[in-house]
C-alpha cells in the first residue's frame, strides 16, 4: 500500500490532495490548526511537529504550504529526519520530456511546462499558469493561476509571483521578489 503524509490541510494541501490521490491509497495529514479533524475524507492525525514520529512507518512526505519561507523549513526538516519528499504532477498537466522538475515540487491540473525549463526544488505551479521553454524557476518559488512565464526567465529563490502576471522574454527576478496579481514584467 502507498502511503503519504501531507503536511498542510488548509487550501492548498486539499488542493494537492487531489493531486496525490491519483498515486496513493492512504494519505494522512498534519496541521497545527486542524489536528484530530477530518479534512476531504483524510485524516488530520497531529500537528506538525509530530513529523518525526511517523518516521518510517510513513516514508514518503508532501509540503503543502503556501508560505514559500515556511514551506522550506518544512521541506528542510522533513529531508533531515529521512523523508521521501515526493514531487506531484497532476495528470492533466502537460510537461515536455525534456523539462526538470525537481524534488517536493508540484505542478497543478493543465499548467503547462515546455521544454527545458527548470523548476527546483519545492516549488508550486499553480493551475493553467506557463512555464515556457528554457525558463528557470529556482528553490522555493510560488507561480499563482494564469501567470505566464516566457522564455529564458530567471526566477530566483523565494519568490511569489501572483495570478494573472506576464514575465516577459528573458526577465531576471531577484530572490524574495513578490510580484503583485495582474502584474506584467517588461
Amino acid at each position: 500500500m502507498n502511503k503519504l503524509i501531507i503536511i498542510g490541510a488548509g487550501g492548498h494541501g486539499r488542493c494537492c490532495l487531489d493531486i496525490a490521490r491519483e498515486k496513493y491509497d492512504e494519505i494522512i495529514f498534519l496541521d497545527d490548526g486542524l489536528a484530530g479533524q477530518t479534512v476531504n475524507d483524510c485524516k488530520v492525525v497531529g500537528k506538525i511537529n509530530e513529523m518525526k514520529k511517523l518516521f518510517p512507518e510513513y516514508l514518503d512526505i508532501f509540503i503543502a504550504v503556501g508560505n514559500n519561507a515556511f514551506r522550506k523549513e518544512l521541506y528542510d526538516q522533513a529531508k533531515e529526519i529521512g523523508y521521501n519528499i515526493i514531487t506531484l504532477v497532476s495528470n492533466k498537466a502537460t510537461v515536455s520530456k525534456y523539462a526538470t522538475i525537481k524534488q517536493g515540487s508540484v505542478i497543478f491540473p493543465h499548467a503547462v511546462i515546455e521544454s527545458n525549463a527548470r523548476i527546483g526544488n519545492d516549488c508550486i505551479i499553480c493551475a493553467n499558469a506557463t512555464v515556457n521553454h528554457d525558463a528557470i524557476i529556482h528553490d522555493d518559488c510560488l507561480i499563482y493561476s494564469n501567470t505566464v512565464i516566457r522564455p529564458n526567465v530567471i526566477i530566483h529563490e523565494l519568490t511569489r509571483i501572483g495570478s494573472n502576471c506576464t514575465i516577459t522574454f528573458g526577465k531576471e527576478i531577484k530572490e524574495g521578489s513578490d510580484i503583485t496579481d495582474g502584474e506584467v514584467v517588461i
